[in-house]
C-alpha cells in the first residue's frame, strides 16, 4: 500500500493566540526587550513590585524602546485592587509550624508574616484559610486578637516578600482605591499607551471605583475570585476586556475546579462583548526549561481555538531564566506571512 503524504499544516492552524508579555528583572535588559517586542501583543507591569518611581523608568525604559525599533504596543498597569500581598519578608523555603500575621510593611523573622492591608485584621475569623504564593502554603487561622492573627501551616512551601495572600473562600471586598494604586495611576496616566487591570474584581460595580480617574484609558477586569464567575456576563459589559486568571482562582476554588470554570467561560465568550484571555502558568515549564512542555504546546493551541482572544504569560518573561527562548518560541510559533 502506497502511504499517503501528510499535507502541510495550514498556518492558520499553528497560530498561537496573541500574548501580552510580563516584565520583570528578567527581562529589563534592552537587548531582551528588542527580542520580546516583535512577539508581544502587549506588555504588562504588576504595579505591586514596584513604587511609583520604578514604574516610570519601565515605561521611560519603553517608551524608548518604542521610539528606537519604530514599533509600539499598549503597556498593561496591573493594579492591586482587592488583592493583598505580603510585605517585605525573608526569603525562606518552608514556614514554621505556626506563625503569627501582624499589621505592617516589614519582618525579619520568619514566623511572623507582615501583612500590609487592615481589611485582613478586621474581617478574618477563627477557622478561616488563607492561601499564599498561589496557593503553594496554607494557613488556618487559630485565634484572631487586637492587631495580630495566629495561624497554623497546613500546607507549607516556599514564600518571599511581596507574594499574594488571601482568605478562602470569600476575599476581602474592594472598597476604595488604595493609595498605592491611586500612586501607580497618577504616575502612569500620562502616557497614551498604558491601559489598565484590576485584581480581584468580583463585580461590575468594580469599574465605577476606577473609571473616573482613568480618562479613557482601557480598563482590564482579572477574574480571581469564584465570585466573579458567576457574574462574566456584567463584568465583561463594565470593563473594556477580561482575564481569567488560573493563580489565585485555582486557590479560592481549588484547582479541581480549574477545568470545568474554563470551560464554562469557552462556551460563554462568543456572547461576550469584549475580548477574554486566559493567564496563569501557561508556559510555567519555559521558567526554569528551555523549551516547553508537549503538553504547554497542546494546550496553547486549544486555547486558541477556544475562543480565548489571547494569553498572559508572567513568571516566563518577569523572572524566567530562559526569557530569549520564550520571544524565540512565540516566533516559530506564530503564522507565517
Amino acid at each position: 500500500m502506497k502511504l499517503q503524504s501528510t499535507p502541510p499544516i495550514p498556518a492558520s492552524d499553528r497560530q498561537s493566540p496573541p500574548a501580552v508579555l510580563t516584565l520583570g528583572p528578567a527581562s529589563c535588559d534592552a537587548a531582551i526587550l528588542a527580542q520580546l517586542l516583535p512577539v508581544a501583543e502587549r506588555f504588562r507591569l504588576n504595579s505591586a513590585h514596584l513604587d511609583p518611581g520604578g514604574l516610570v523608568g519601565w515605561l521611560d525604559r519603553l517608551e524608548a524602546l518604542f521610539e528606537a525599533e519604530g514599533r509600539s504596543v499598549p503597556v498593561v498597569v496591573d493594579l492591586q485592587g482587592a488583592k493583598m500581598r505580603i510585605g517585605r519578608f525573608p526569603s525562606i523555603p518552608r514556614l514554621p509550624g505556626r506563625v503569627e500575621l501582624v499589621p505592617g510593611d516589614r519582618s525579619e523573622r520568619a514566623d511572623t508574616i507582615p501583612v500590609p492591608h487592615p481589611g485582613l485584621f478586621r474581617h478574618a475569623a477563627p477557622g478561616d484559610r488563607l492561601f499564599l504564593n498561589d496557593a503553594r502554603v496554607e494557613l488556618e487561622i487559630e485565634r484572631v486578637g487586637d492587631e495580630r492573627i495566629g495561624a497554623r501551616t497546613v500546607r507549607n512551601g516556599p514564600l518571599e516578600a511581596s507574594k499574594g495572600i488571601n482568605r478562602a473562600p470569600h476575599p476581602l471586598p474592594f472598597e476604595a482605591l488604595s493609595d498605592r494604586d491611586a500612586s501607580m495611576i497618577d504616575a502612569s496616566i500620562g502616557r497614551p499607551f498604558v491601559e489598565y487591570a484590576l485584581s480581584f474584581v468580583r463585580s461590575a460595580q468594580d469599574a465605577g471605583l476606577l473609571r473616573p480617574r482613568l480618562g479613557g484609558h482601557r480598563l482590564i477586569a482579572k477574574l480571581e475570585r469564584t465570585e466573579a464567575i458567576a457574574h462574566v456576563r456584567e463584568i465583561d459589559a463594565a470593563f473594556d476586556e477580561s482575564w481569567l486568571c488560573r493563580g489565585d482562582l485555582g486557590a479560592q476554588a481549588g484547582v479541581g475546579e480549574l477545568g470545568p470554570i474554563q470551560r464554562r467561560i469557552a462556551t460563554l465568550i462568543p456572547s461576550l462583548r469584549n475580548p477574554c484571555y486566559l493567564a496563569g502558568q501557561v508556559l510555567e515549564h519555559m521558567t526554569h526549561f528551555p523549551e516547553p512542555t508537549r503538553s504547554e504546546v497542546v494546550h496553547l493551541y486549544e486555547v486558541a481555538r477556544s475562543g480565548f482572544a489571547g494569553v498572559v504569560l508572567s513568571d516566563e518573561t518577569a523572572i524566567g531564566r530562559h526569557v530569549a527562548e520564550v520571544a524565540g518560541f512565540l516566533a516559530r510559533a506564530a503564522p507565517e506571512e
